[in-house]
């Protein structure tokens, strides 16, 4: 008869520390559960390439899978949107679809967001374009690309840098600043000559 309270309370306290465990254990994958998803807003073709940076059509010809959770892209670009892009672009996006990762078919050519919105957790080098899948849900013609995000643009040669004037145009400019100016002292170098005779 005295071992039935010992072993009522020995079945609370295992039942109590259960219920702790379910509840810690509970809480921990529920708080981890958003960093494990990507959830998009649907976006419209017209919403979609208004929130790009740029919008390119082109073939992925590389890819390659980085050590930080990222997989890189080297398309080559046949046609721009919104802004002009160099002919060879890498293109940063994270390794899964859950981290928001767009997953570019080596060989197939198509239309990609590139820059603007979220891009999950991934942060593009200089030089580098990000893409995410919430930009790149929806596959987007090129008609698509042409009403939405204005005329289309040829790239330009990626040693060809769009940064600043050729060097030659700035030396003819500042050899005829130097003649405008040399003209315009001599012309009031004269006139005041002519003033002190």
């Amino acid at each position: 008869m005295s071992d039935m309270p010992r072993f009522g309370r020995i079945t609370r306290s295992m039942l109590v520390v259960g219920v702790l465990l379910a509840a810690v254990i509970g809480w921990s994958t529920v708080r981890a559960a958003p960093a494990c998803a990507c959830s998009c807003v649907p976006l419209s073709e017209r919403d979609a390439v208004k929130r790009a940076s740029a919008v390119v059509f082109g073939v992925p010809v590389e890819k390659s899978e980085g050590a930080d959770q990222t997989t890189r892209y080297i398309v080559e670009v046949r046609q721009s949107y919104k802004q002009r892009v160099p002919e060879r672009i890498t293109v940063v996006t994270a390794s899964s679809s859950a981290a928001c990762g767009v997953d570019l078919e080596v060989g197939v050519e198509r239309v990609i967001m590139l820059g603007g919105g979220s891009a999950g957790p991934v942060r593009p080098a200089d030089g580098e374009w990000s893409a995410s899948l919430c930009s790149n849900l929806k596959w987007i013609s090129l008609g698509e690309a042409l009403l939405y995000g204005g005329p289309s643009m040829e790239p330009f040669p990626a040693d060809d840098s769009e940064s600043g004037p050729p060097v030659v145009p700035i030396v003819i400019g500042a050899v005829a600043v130097l003649l405008v100016g040399a003209g315009v002292a001599g012309w009031w170098w004269r006139r005041r000559a002519a003033g002190e005779e």
